[in-house]
């Protein structure tokens, strides 16, 4: 398809003139007939709307600063001049929406990455948690109930060793004497059952409080 332009600058060499050397009301024109040439230019690229308001904008704002510069080099010069300006200007707005779309993936991977290592970190914690269930369950099961309430009350329950040993009638160095044996007892059953699932080191755990409690 033949494309026809429009009457552009280049036919008015006067116009251009008084443009350059500061004339206001010669500018209105001008801006005009440039705009003819950018819009032509969008249409033929298929740019519309938006796109091509954008184009048409950032072009005449370097058309104002370096109009001052342009030397006329024949019919057709101003034309392909602007044309020149508008590519650029259209290949910078391509340039920043591939920079942005970048920008957005390299987020999302980001969280992507943070959400698969929070689910790791939750899933070792269940982890953990099911085995010390599993050793305290096992060890409950090896000593006496009342050596058990010593330990589960001063070191699951939290309460006051003193509180204990009054309530049970019991001397306060056999409270704690019975909650470090549970607790040796506690961590060797959790040494042999990390030795059954090697990814998971017995030295990580501790005796939480609650863990009886859920």
């Amino acid at each position: 398809m033949a494309r026809k332009d429009r009457q552009v600058p280049d036919t008015s060499l006067g116009l251009l003139g008084r443009v350059q050397s500061g004339d206001v009301d010669a500018w209105g024109e001008f801006s005009l007939r440039c705009l003819d040439v950018i819009n032509d230019w969008c249409q033929w690229h298929r740019m519309h709307g938006i796109e091509s308001d954008d184009i048409a904008q950032n072009t005449m704002l370097v058309v104002v600063r370096r109009i001052g510069d342009f030397q006329h080099a024949g019919r057709g010069s101003l034309r392909a001049w602007l044309k020149a300006i508008a590519w650029r200007c259209w290949a910078d707005a391509v340039a920043r929406a591939k920079r942005s779309e970048l920008g957005q993936l390299r987020m999302q991977y980001e969280a992507a990455v943070d959400e698969i290592a929070n689910l790791e970190r939750q899933h070792e914690q269940l982890r953990k948690l099911d085995l010390m269930k599993r050793a305290l369950l096992l060890v409950q099961q090896r000593v006496r109930p009342s050596t058990w309430q010593m330990f589960y009350r001063t070191a699951l329950a939290g309460e006051a060793g003193a509180k204990v040993s009054t309530e049970m009638n019991i001397p306060l160095y056999i409270i704690y004497s019975a909650r470090a044996r549970v607790q040796r007892m506690l961590h060797e059953e959790v040494r042999m059952l990390s030795e059954q699932e090697p990814e998971v080191d017995a030295d990580d755990f501790h005796v939480p409080r609650t863990i009886l409690e859920e």
